[in-house]
């Protein structure tokens, strides 16, 4: 009797520790994903000097963008974050045209003269009524990128709006980027 109760006991110490074993892999290979937004720190040494706005303002108006309350998706088609973020960013896109503004999908590989704004993608760019830059950065942060997560979630009603918007540069993120 007792050698089946030890048995029991090893075969449950073996079970417990292979899920652990499992769980550890998993939570590294997770971490091992994850990676700051602006590594660099290139967007925040351009928000600094306060060059930010009007430069990304001059090189959307030159590529043919209309700003007034307009939300860039902006993405890289090779970019493996894409799945992970998706929801969320089909979330964004419902939400910013219930709020009457306009969703533009813009591939980062495209224009190329916009990666000194974007370091990494999934990234999203949102401008108010009057042209004025509410957000520039990522949707969210962690592993999966979800509306839990969310930076700008709270942001989408100012995009109908026409007074001036706090300006929000957001560098400081770890999550599922790409950079570019």
């Amino acid at each position: 009797m007792k050698s089946g109760k030890a048995r029991s006991r090893w075969l449950i110490i073996a079970v417990v520790a292979w899920f652990g074993l499992v769980l550890l892999g998993i939570s590294y290979l997770l971490e091992q994903r994850l990676a700051w937004f602006d590594e660099k720190g290139e967007l925040l040494e351009l928000s600094n000097n306060e060059k930010l706005e009007p430069k990304l303002v001059g090189e959307l108006t030159r590529l043919g963008y209309s700003l007034a309350g307009s939300v860039f998706h902006i993405t890289s088609e090779d970019c493996s974050c894409n799945w992970r973020s998706s929801g969320h960013m089909a979330s964004v896109k419902r939400k910013v045209a219930e709020s009457e503004g306009e969703n533009l999908i813009v591939d980062i590989d495209q224009y190329p003269t916009l990666k000194r704004f974007v370091p990494a993608t999934p990234a999203i760019i949102m401008f108010n009524k009057s042209s004025k830059l509410i957000y520039i950065g990522p949707y969210a942060d962690g592993a999966f990128c979800t509306t839990e997560s969310s930076f700008v979630e709270e942001l989408i009603p100012s995009v109908a709006e026409e007074s001036a918007a706090p300006k929000w540069v957001n560098t400081v993120a770890k999550g599922c980027y790409c950079k570019v």
